[in-house]
Formats: structure tokens, C-alpha cells, sequence
């Protein structure tokens, strides 16, 4: 049992982050970042913010990094905190690759501390890796959920191996986006984009009036 840290780095680190995934885990991971950016995203006081919870949330607690003796918490009378807390610690996460995807060298964006254990399979007749946190006492649960939300979301750009500069941040409703084609967005829909529009042309109709 090793103590491993992942670091999140930057396009430099192509090399290690590049591997050849299956159609179907590329479009199953797509489907999780979706997942993950409409939680950032979202009133999760709505009715339409809980489904996400749930999900998200099963998500978490099915993660294979979490510690098997962590898997039974009874967060039921710290459900609203604990959502409020990941979502903030998602959009902070998502936050700082926006802001510094224009970074001219490599930089550290955040790492995550616990073991590896590398078995073998003679059944299956295969090497098995497995990375997991450390147990946590009673009372760290948010911030064990938080490390994992962190690693689900490692895995996901791991796996689809995209550009930094694929997330974006709309100028004009504030949410978060993952632009699927290289061609930069500005706008994370169609319906901001035109808003954005309106507003500048009824702008500059009023400048021309005065």
C-alpha cells in the first residue's frame, strides 16, 4: 500500500492523461459531466435540483474510492448542508479551470491523498488497481464526499481527454458550460447568446436617440 497523489495538471500533461478508451466509456463519462455541470448549475432547492441530488449523491456514495466502512452515513439531518457544500466546492473546482485555462506554463490545480492497491486475479486473469481514501471519523463525512466529488471529476476529464478551454463560464447567467467541438463559446445557450444580443442592439438603438 502505497500513499499516492493525483494532481490535476494542465494540456502538458497529454501524455499521461491519454489513453484508449471505449465508445462506451467516452459517452458514459459525457453523460457524468453533463450530470455534474447541471448541479453546478442548479436551484437545488427546486424540485428539478433534487433529482439531480439524488443522483449525484448515489453517485458519491457508489464511488469505489470511498472507504468501505464509510459507505453507511446517516446524513439525513445535514442533507441541506452537505448539498450546499458540494455544489459550492463543484463550482469552485470548475471556477478555477476557467480562470486559468489561458495559463501560458503548467500549474497544480488540486490533488488527492490516499492509497493504492495493486492486486492480482487469477481467475479473471487480470491486474487489478484500486485508489481509495483513508477512512474518516464521524463528523468529516461533507469533506470525505468532497474528495471524492473531486476524483469523479478527474476521472471524467482523465477519460475524455479534452482541452482546458472546452469549460466556459456564461457572461450572462453566470453557469457553467462544456463546449463538446473545439470552436470557442462565449454563451452557454442559444437563448443567452440572443439575449446578450438584444441587450446590445436595444443599447446601442439608445446611443443613437441620444
Amino acid at each position: 500500500m502505497n500513499v499516492n497523489r493525483i494532481n490535476m495538471m494542465s494540456e502538458n500533461s497529454v501524455r499521461y492523461w491519454t489513453s484508449k478508451k471505449s465508445k462506451a466509456v467516452v459517452e458514459e463519462r459525457r453523460v457524468e459531466l453533463d450530470l455534474l455541470i447541471d448541479f453546478a448549475n442548479a436551484d437545488i432547492t427546486t424540485v428539478a435540483g433534487q433529482h439531480l441530488q439524488t443522483r449525484v449523491l448515489d453517485h458519491l456514495h457508489r464511488h469505489p474510492a470511498l472507504h468501505p466502512h464509510n459507505r453507511d452515513w446517516k446524513l439525513d439531518d445535514q442533507l441541506t448542508t452537505m448539498l450546499g457544500s458540494l455544489q459550492q466546492r463543484l463550482r469552485s473546482r470548475i471556477a478555477s479551470i476557467v480562470e486559468n485555462k489561458q495559463m501560458l506554463g503548467e500549474m497544480r490545480m488540486w490533488q488527492i491523498s490516499g492509497s493504492v492497491s495493486f492486486r492480482l486475479n487469477p481467475i479473471e486473469n487480470r491486474f487489478h488497481e484500486r485508489f481509495q481514501l483513508r477512512k474518516v471519523k464521524r463528523g468529516n463525512e461533507i469533506n470525505a464526499l468532497k474528495k471524492i466529488m473531486d476524483l469523479w471529476l478527474i476521472e471524467i476529464i482523465r477519460d475524455l481527454d479534452f482541452s482546458p478551454r472546452r469549460f466556459g463560464q456564461c457572461p450572462r447567467c453566470d453557469g457553467f458550460f462544456y463546449s463538446p467541438t473545439a470552436k470557442e463559446r462565449v454563451y452557454c445557450s442559444t437563448r443567452c447568446g440572443g439575449a446578450a444580443r438584444q441587450e446590445k442592439f436595444r443599447e446601442e438603438r439608445r446611443a443613437e436617440d441620444h
